[in-house]
């Protein structure tokens, strides 16, 4: 539409130019053919930039996040989808809108001293900012989002801030989303887990009926069913406590969680799962319980997703050990397997969502290992993987060392 206008008011002037010449000069001249000429090549300039225009929106618009381009007076010069669906705005609504009135529904700019304004931060001290804040929806509702902003010079030499901006409340139901799709490849196992004290506490209560039916139940039979079925239940129980600490829907609130508990019960759940598979697993954890500050929830996801990483790596069976070693600052948990490695070309994609490359052929969501970084990220960490094609692959989680009670 800026452009088409440009290109009309252009045109006009263009031929209002050539033809005040040709009478100002008092020369014969065709000044409609001299202004044509002028003009076509106007409009094929103008067309050029619309169609690099065009080009441009479509970049930002196909970035998952909200992204807004902004002068440092706050007025929105560009936008994408995202952020238009995220503030519930049209783009017509977005442009040409101070960022206070769009965020906040202010009607004045921020107060650096009270909230991390972006266009002050780089307007001080020139480098890129990252913060979290609270947003203003049109509805008066309140989102939190996280935004990474950094200044940007353009073509004309305009100062200008690029601001990326994640809604926090759609990584929780990501995060959400693929923890149920974890647990749920854990069913097979689990049910196994269960089906197999349950069908022991079955039998019991059967030969109970039995000897009853009969007259030949004793009081010492009915101590030693009662205790099988109680020992059974306990197995149940504890099957069930372990998934449930897996799939807590936490709040991401850090806590004191022992590393050799935590491993052991959740790479527990896939002992039924390995057997079917031919994978040995071993493990080896400190004989002294270490602790690291996550949540607790969390850290039992990463582990799961790791080992379950391996365990498609190596779809003829293999190895998968499980270790762990600290130092006073930090805890270091190794989960290598035997499997086909991960290509070099492949390596620098492995932590990017959506990307899936399974060994097993299965396609999978491609955002376990995504869900991995963001957590151990968030928890203080780092994780990253060492690997070279046909010699299995060893993904290192380093996490903030918590002293235990």
């Amino acid at each position: 539409m800026l452009v088409a206008g440009t290109w009309w008011i252009l045109n006009r002037h263009v031929r209002n130019s050539v033809a005040h010449s040709a009478l100002a000069d008092d020369k014969p001249r065709d000044s409609d053919i001299e202004a044509d000429a002028l003009a076509s090549s106007l409009k094929t300039t103008l067309n050029k930039l619309s169609d690099q225009e065009t080009f441009l929106q479509a970049l930002i618009d196909a970035d998952p996040d909200g992204l807004r381009v902004m002068a440092f007076d706050g007025t929105i010069q560009m936008a994408n989808q995202a952020y238009c669906r995220i503030f519930g705005i049209t783009m017509e609504e977005a442009v040409g809108q101070r960022c206070y009135a769009s965020s906040h529904g202010r009607s004045e700019p921020c107060a650096p001293t009270l909230i991390t304004c972006p266009l002050h931060e780089i307007a001080v001290n020139g480098s890129a900012v990252k913060t979290v804040q609270a947003i203003r929806l049109q509805d008066a509702s309140e989102r939190h989002v996280e935004i990474h902003a950094a200044p940007l010079t353009a073509p004309d030499g305009r100062l200008l801030v690029v601001e990326s901006i994640r809604d926090l409340a759609s990584d929780i139901r990501f995060s959400h989303e693929q923890k149920l799709s974890a647990i749920g490849e854990l069913a097979a196992g689990v049910a196994h887990e269960i089906r197999n004290p349950l069908a022991s506490v079955r039998l019991a209560l059967q030969s109970l009926i039995r000897l009853g039916e009969a007259g030949r139940l004793q009081e010492s039979s009915l101590m030693d069913y009662l205790k099988l079925v109680d020992s059974q239940v306990d197995k149940c129980i504890d099957v069930t406590s372990r998934l449930l600490r897996l799939s807590a829907n936490q709040s991401g609130q850090l806590q004191i969680v022992p590393v050799r508990s935590a491993i052991e019960e959740t790479v527990s759940l896939l002992a039924f799962e390995a057997e079917e598979s031919q994978i040995r697993i071993d493990l080896h954890l400190p004989a002294k319980d270490i602790a690291v500050m996550v949540a607790d929830g969390d850290f039992r996801l990463v582990v799961l997703n790791l080992v379950q990483n391996a365990f498609h790596a190596m779809p003829t069976g293999g190895g998968l050990t499980v270790s762990a070693r600290a130092d006073e600052k930090w805890v270091d948990i190794e989960v290598a397997d035997t499997g086909i490695g991960i290509k070099s070309d492949v390596m620098s994609r492995i932590f990017q969502p959506f990307f899936s490359s399974r060994a097993d052929g299965v396609q999978g969501t491609g955002i376990g290992l995504t869900i991995c970084k963001g957590i151990v990220e968030r928890s203080g960490g780092a994780i990253h993987a060492i690997s070279q094609p046909g010699e299995g692959a060893r993904f290192i989680v380093r996490l903030p060392r918590a002293a235990m009670n």
